[in-house]
């Protein structure tokens, strides 16, 4: 039986994830599909546009048979840390025998070619990746200039320079190490690009169409199916955006002294005096933000460390987490009626917890139940900030 896995944010839910998991069912051959949704917070260091059962409820409309939570510890990760959480999570189910994933490059061995030579790591692209590093580049930056100096071909450097082939290749790196017997499934983008910010018909990027929905561009509905465009374009409450926690996170990061600034993950080299500074002479969060991001440190990045703050997410935690023989979790959002079987056979297969009720959660490690209640905090915390009486974590049902 295959089983095809899927790694998504639904950050919203639109026509190209579902293409996407059409062509994920039919790629693989699969007879199911299993998605690891991120929680109510996502990568790029923001809250998701409305609550993780709100986007599971679509992913199982959309043909997901099971959906389960990217733990938050990795969901607002840099894209290592979030690659390794998701490719270990659903390597932990033990049914998965496909990952499906977007890419703007369509050759496997370009996006393998890349993941060999990062994580071999040569001498030569360490001391070359150092040189740019101290130049002041971001660390993907610092990347691409030193393959690119050290000759690597144009086909590969371009697609080093591309979002989506970035995760890629952090997945096809993550599963050489903890799941070498999941076959890698790259699907091309349908869309005209990760960061495209205007609207191109059916296919559309999520910037984009996050952008058309904050100005209330009826044009929008085009790009998502109706039951994720009606609610998002015409309840006023939605989408959830991140100024409105703006006063929560500059609350959090003001309460953190220097020792405790240098305990969130991703910060280094000082960064957390300038953080220090900015917290306290900033009265927004954008402005905060113009005032620590630079060419060193990308936005996405303080974003990430501001969202970790705000969860208490440390350094020493992240660690602990996956260092942990017992760090992992299956924690189930939502699934199908016709996938009982399949939920049965994962229990039975799991090398993890399968957290399906509250009883569940109390029974499982030390470890996975710290982890359980930051995802809570940022369920509370969503419901808080956007006003909504959201569904508190294991005071509602599992989503069908």
């Amino acid at each position: 039986m295959r089983i095809a896995g899927i790694i998504a944010e639904y950050n919203p839910l639109h026509n190209g994830h579902i293409y996407h998991m059409e062509q994920a069912r039919a790629q693989a051959k699969a007879e199911a599909c299993i998605v690891i949704l991120s929680g109510n917070f996502v990568q790029r260091g923001e809250p998701a546009c409305t609550d993780k059962l709100t986007r599971t409820e679509w992913a199982l409309k959309a043909g997901a048979d099971i959906v389960l939570e990217l733990p938050s510890i990795y969901a607002t990760a840099n894209a290592e840390r979030f690659a390794i959480g998701a490719v270990r999570t659903l390597a932990a189910t033990g049914v998965i025998t496909d990952l499906a994933f977007g890419s703007e490059e369509s050759d496997l061995r370009i996006l393998l070619g890349l993941s060999d030579v990062l994580t071999t790591e040569p001498p030569e692209f360490i001391n070359k990746l150092h040189e740019y590093l101290k130049m002041g580049l971001s660390y993907p930056r610092a990347q691409y200039a030193a393959l690119k100096s050290l000759g690597m071909p144009d086909t590969m450097t371009d697609a080093l320079a591309k979002p989506n082939n970035i995760l890629a290749i952090e997945y096809l790196r993550a599963m050489k190490r903890y799941a070498p017997n999941m076959r890698p499934l790259p699907i091309t983008r349908s869309d005209a690009g990760y960061h495209t910010t205007e609207l191109t018909g059916e296919f559309s990027s999520a910037t984009a169409i996050r952008k058309a929905l904050l100005a209330g561009n009826g044009a929008v509905l085009s790009a998502l199916p109706s039951f994720v465009g009606g609610p998002l374009l015409y309840d006023s409450q939605f989408p959830i955006t991140q100024d409105q926690f703006g006063p929560m996170i500059l609350s959090a990061l003001r309460r953190l002294s220097l020792e405790e600034l240098k305990e969130i993950p991703d910060i280094g080299e000082g960064l957390e005096n300038v953080i220090y500074r900015a917290v306290r002479s900033k009265g927004t969060l954008e402005e905060f933000y113009e005032a620590v991001k630079s060419k060193r440190y990308t936005l996405a990045r303080c974003k990430r460390i501001a969202i970790s703050a705000l969860l208490g997410i440390t350094a020493s935690h992240v660690h602990e987490t996956m260092r942990s023989a017992d760090g992992l979790y299956l924690r189930v959002l939502g699934f199908r009626q016709s996938a009982r079987p399949l939920l049965s056979y994962m229990a039975k297969n799991a090398s993890a917890p399968l957290i399906l009720r509250n009883v569940d959660a109390e029974s499982a490690p030390e470890i996975v139940r710290k982890n359980l209640a930051i995802d809570s905090l940022a369920t509370d915390l969503m419901g808080y900030a956007s006003g909504l009486s959201l569904r508190k974590d294991f005071m509602a049902p599992i989503i069908f």
